[in-house]
């Protein structure tokens, strides 16, 4: 994997249809995909983005599994 396979913060924010303060508070308050920080920025691995997504689905109320 290099720096170019991954998401910058604001390719993940526009992904989601989110802003990017948005996607800094919910990383606050440790919600969200893991990230990886290098110096000053944060970047995303598209397979955890995936994961997080992934581990949001939820099955409606009142309905078996």
């Amino acid at each position: 994997m290099t720096l170019q396979d991954l998401l910058t913060e604001s390719e993940y924010a526009a992904a989601r249809g989110v802003s990017v303060r948005t996607v800094q508070r919910e990383r606050a308050l440790r919600i969200g995909p893991a990230f990886i920080k290098l110096g000053k920025r944060i970047y995303y691995r598209p397979e955890a983005v995936d994961a997080w997504i992934l581990s949001q689905e939820r099955t409606p109320a009142g309905k078996a599994a």
